[in-house]
């Protein structure tokens, strides 16, 4: 691995569109399985939204940022009867997500551009998508969900869990990765007004992620 980022962040969050235009089917399957199956499953997924789900109304909006192929997250929001809003910058991706997940509205746009009306969902979930935007992208990203959220409305987010900056071959792929450790995210949530509710730390083979749930204050 190269332990320190190429370039712009512009060219940094392309780097990561042309990494899964390029790897999508190789990264995860339509059925939702991984290329790597010590990596991730299938079931924690349904276990994280099972989780987020009692705590929304019937018929919650729920924005899935960085919803890739939409599995198998988004479609596990969608079986739930949540009104899901998918967005991907990566065209390949969203083409198999409007196949594989009908039932969700998809917007293809970067993350760190997407505009939303104040208020308008009830929850935002982003699974292993902010830990490929560029840290300083993903701290001028949350008070940005925290005015997306109706008041009481919940972030349920993969983060870092220890700082790390790089670029490394992935499935065959060039990949960008930016992370912080979980105290500090922890901190920039609580400065954009969402009150971190809990944290877990999620092995990934010899490393690991943070799963943070926030409320919006």
């Amino acid at each position: 691995m190269e332990a320190d980022g190429q370039g712009t962040p512009a060219d940094q969050r392309d780097l990561v569109r042309r990494g899964y235009d390029a790897i999508s089917l190789a990264y995860r399957g339509d059925d939702g399985q991984p290329a790597r199956s010590s990596a991730e499953d299938v079931g924690r997924y349904a276990g994280w939204v099972d989780e987020l789900a009692s705590l929304l109304p019937r018929r919650a909006v729920v924005l899935d940022l960085g919803c890739g192929a939409g599995v198998p997250a988004t479609r596990e929001l969608a079986d739930r009867g949540l009104r899901v809003i998918g967005v991907d910058f990566s065209a390949v991706q969203l083409s198999r997500a409007r196949r594989l997940v009908p039932a969700a509205r998809l917007v293809q746009a970067d993350t760190t551009a997407l505009h939303l009306q104040s208020a308008s969902v009830h929850a935002v979930v982003s699974f292993y998508a902010l830990i490929h935007v560029p840290l300083g992208d993903q701290q001028a990203l949350f008070p940005r969900i925290r005015s997306w959220l109706r008041p009481g409305g919940y972030l349920l987010a993969i983060t870092g869990a220890d700082r790390w900056t790089g670029t490394d071959d992935y499935l065959g792929a060039r990949m960008f990765w930016d992370h912080a450790d979980t105290s500090s995210y922890l901190r920039w949530l609580t400065a954009a007004r969402l009150e971190p509710v809990w944290h877990r730390y999620i092995p990934e083979g010899t490393s690991g992620h943070s799963l943070i749930l926030a409320c919006a204050s």
